[in-house]
């Protein structure tokens, strides 16, 4: 139940409360061209680069701070040996190296479709 918890905290966080009060854009965009390297660095560099509402690249504060947020309220129903600063901080970079490798597949999705199952997005 603890990670079900931390999943819907960090999503709450990063998704919807903080996007609003910093004005930033939660949503991925793909850059759908260029070569492995080059999008994969873009996925991975969207957990601390987005875009903020008048479509300018910003500092991800909402993935940062809210992946932050809910490790440090995770404390509140961890049992005392998984609330030191070192398991805290670990789920706070879970949180975000997870939600980039999310970015990856969103990334990549359109072309394994289409060469796996032959199909347009």
């Amino acid at each position: 139940w603890h990670t079900i918890a931390d999943q819907t905290d960090e999503n709450l966080w990063v998704e919807s409360l903080l996007p609003s009060v910093l004005h930033e854009d939660s949503r991925y965009y793909t850059l759908g061209h260029g070569g492995f390297l080059k999008r994969a660095g873009y996925a991975f560099s969207r957990a601390v680069i987005t875009r903020n509402d008048n479509g300018n690249t910003t500092f991800n504060g909402a993935e940062i701070v809210g992946a932050g947020a809910a490790a440090g309220i995770s404390s509140a129903y961890y049992p005392n040996q998984y609330c030191t600063w070192t398991k805290t901080g670990q789920r706070w970079l879970t949180s975000v190296v997870l939600d980039s490798a999310t970015f990856a597949v969103k990334e990549f999705w359109p072309d394994v479709n289409r060469a796996v199952f032959h199909r347009g997005n």
